[in-house]
């Protein structure tokens, strides 16, 4: 008999994930990107993969020790374009013909590529690229075209080292200018997400870029611009602009521009929030785009919009979505007469599809499952990547006609067959008026006597909806459950998934009403099950998470140690530095100068005195989402008032440490929680 062998965390090298399925338009051929962990270089690579619908085959497309993923094929199903690490400067685009070959590098921006699309005709890719007003002038100018452009790769390198040595040997100061100057892990260092377009006729095996021909620029220095969408002529595109600094306004011109002569443009309609996803319908008269809507707060569900392109006017532009009670993201036209979108529901995460004459919603694609990602064409195929508690990673396909569904991978089987998943138990509590959900995850081989510390988690968000199959959290569970502890973790008010009064009830109200739903659950699924140790009680979350991870500890002395990680501590000192200040003064109705004062005691600082639980603070260098200026102030507090406190800073990384974190960071940070709680599991 086999013996089963127990997750660790140093298992997350082993894992692969599934990523950025792309179908072609006749639904017969699917690219796809596996990503995993290359460790001798402490990073990640993903490979293409293809998928032949009728022969049930895959293929590996590329390969070697890079990140190949976004996968597009062109419409005419000749070419497939994705982005590349391949390339220097960052991610660069490159095509590659349908049968194999070798790739082509179609981009060389200096800080790489943000997103692209290809034109109808298959003959342009529309992209994003960060660039500097001097840069700009050099990509587009015919007599002083920069040196990427012209060099050779080998020549190019020898320039950049060059270059590299001479910037050395100067002084480096960084001179701000703009209230948006950094985001990620990165510094913009003055430049503005612009709108570009490559011709990219006559793709062949010598193809090389020529900026006098290829590109076009079509954007206006001084905004930041979403990627668009090519209009069905392919004369124009559709796409947004901030109206201002996304620090200052959260609003958006909606504009068409015409690519030959783009001082040509029409603006159609205006917005709020963060848009994406432009989408044309299949006949061209209908523009969809994704945002939440300005009349509601901003714990709206995220809402599909359409654009009446034959009617403009006051009136050209819809909420498809808003008699539909959860939130609606990557939305794709199966017809002229219907789309399909991911919606979160109740611990799940479906595929629907919305009619657009009578808004009618169905279910078309579901099952006690995470649907993260799908891709459809126009003949009522559809890929789609799962993940389950079992399993996190794999791809799907399924012909909504006939409702058939094929599994067409299984990147993990090798590892899963000697590792057995975690039981899992739904608990269903009352709290506030509101019906909620819980889960349980315990020891595959626990006997439902023996006693069991238990480690509660929270999400981040506080939009954010928790399921059993959350993909970026399988290995992290997997690994604590595999050290003997249960976990728990619910979705308290202000989640996504239950609707938008449930998700709207912590607006202004991020630490009482939520942190209530907390210990309903606990008294609930304690009292339920004798077997978990109540005085071997850990608590751990991050982002939103990490706010009420400390949170809680001010407000009761239950939890025998805790970890707060990537968390808000302070708002003032949060709402000033974050790269998102206009998302939260939005969250408490108000400039947080004005407010500061009236919310003081609604953050966990507030209440640091309170504190008894033995606290460890996680937080990156480089998280300008959350910068770890709130860890210090945690952290100093702590000292001050004699607490028992740790603070760990992992350099390099940003807010996404624990799911795309350099992978020794990724290891480190769960080892060191772990060492954390068995300190204080006694």
């Amino acid at each position: 008999m086999k013996v089963q062998k127990l997750p660790s965390s140093e298992d997350f090298v082993k894992l692969k994930f599934v990523t950025t399925p792309s179908l072609s338009r006749n639904g017969q051929k699917l690219i796809f990107a596996i990503r995993q962990v290359d460790e001798k270089k402490n990073q990640y690579s993903s490979d293409l993969f293809m998928y032949d619908v009728s022969q049930n085959h895959i293929i590996k497309f590329t390969s070697g020790n890079f990140v190949d993923t976004s996968p597009q094929f062109s419409p005419d199903g000749n070419k497939i374009a994705f982005l590349s690490s391949r390339g220097e400067n960052g991610m660069q685009i490159f095509c590659i013909d349908v049968n194999g070959g070798e790739a082509i590098q179609v981009t060389r921006f200096p800080k790489g590529i943000i997103n692209f699309v290809w034109s109808h005709d298959s003959q342009k890719i529309h992209l994003i690229a960060r660039v500097k007003a001097e840069e700009l002038e050099e990509l587009t100018s015919n007599k002083n075209l920069p040196p990427s452009y012209v060099l050779e790769p080998s020549e190019f390198v020898a320039f950049k080292s060059s270059k590299e040595e001479i910037s050395r040997l100067k002084s480096d100061p960084k001179v701000i200018r703009d209230g948006y100057y950094r985001e990620g892990t990165a510094y913009l260092e003055g430049r503005y997400s612009q709108p570009f377009v490559i011709n990219v006729n006559g793709f062949n095996d010598d193809f090389s870029f020529k900026p006098n021909h290829n590109l076009l620029y079509i954007g206006e220095i001084g905004f930041h611009y979403t990627l668009g969408v090519f209009t069905r002529d392919n004369s124009s595109i559709i796409l947004s602009k901030f109206q201002e600094d996304p620090t200052l306004s959260m609003k958006h011109d909606i504009e068409r521009i015409n690519i030959i002569d783009p001082k040509n443009k029409e603006l159609i309609g205006t917005a709020f929030g963060w848009l994406n996803n432009f989408q044309i319908s299949p006949d061209g008269d209908l523009v969809s785009y994704e945002t939440i809507r300005e009349d509601q707060t901003i714990y709206d569900d995220n809402q599909v919009f359409l654009i009446n392109l034959e009617k403009l006017g006051s009136t050209n532009i819809r909420c498809l979505t808003k008699n539909f009670p959860r939130s609606a993201s990557q939305s794709q036209w199966i017809s002229n007469d219907s789309l399909l979108f991911l919606s979160p529901s109740e611990g799940r995460i479906n595929i629907n599809k919305i009619d657009i004459e009578d808004e009618k919603v169905d279910l078309v694609v579901s099952g006690d499952r995470n649907i993260n990602s799908f891709s459809a064409s126009l003949n009522n195929c559809v890929a789609f990547e799962v993940s389950h508690f079992s399993s996190p990673s794999d791809l799907y396909f399924i012909n909504l006609e006939n409702s058939i569904e094929n599994r067409v991978t299984n990147v993990n089987q090798e590892y899963l067959s000697e590792y057995k998943p975690p039981q899992l138990i739904e608990i269903q509590f009352e709290n506030g008026g509101f019906q909620e959900q819980a889960w349980l995850f315990l020891p595959y081989a626990h006997n439902g006597h023996d006693d069991l510390p238990v480690i509660f988690e929270v999400h981040g968000g506080p939009a954010v909806m928790w399921s059993p199959h959350e993909r970026t959290m399988w290995h992290e569970w997997n690994t604590f459950v595999s050290n003997g502890y249960a976990v728990i973790f619910c979705n308290p008010r202000g989640s996504d998934g239950y609707g938008i009064e449930f998700r709207a009830s912590c607006f202004k109200n991020w630490g009482y009403l939520p942190a209530s739903d907390i210990f309903a659950c606990i008294d609930t699924i304690f009292g339920k099950y004798s077997f978990l140790n109540l005085n071997q009680l850990f608590l751990t979350g991050g982002s939103y998470g990490g706010y009420m991870t400390t949170w809680l500890i001010t407000q009761t002395n239950k939890f025998k140690a805790a970890v707060t990680q990537r968390g808000v501590y302070d708002y003032l000192a949060f709402s000033t530095t974050t790269d998102i200040p206009q998302w939260f003064e939005r969250q408490y109705d108000g400039e947080i100068i004005d407010r500061f004062k009236e919310i003081w005691t609604d953050q966990p600082i507030a209440h640091v005195r309170s504190i008894s639980t033995p606290l460890l603070i996680i937080h990156s260098e480089n998280d300008f989402r959350v910068p770890i200026v709130s860890a210090e102030q945690l952290f100093w507090l702590c000292k001050r008032y004699n607490k028992e406190v740790e603070f760990v800073r992992y350099p390099r990384d940003g807010h996404e440490l624990s799911r795309s974190g350099e992978p020794r960071h990724v290891i480190d940070r769960i080892n060191r929680i772990l060492n954390w709680f068995a300190k204080y599991n006694h």
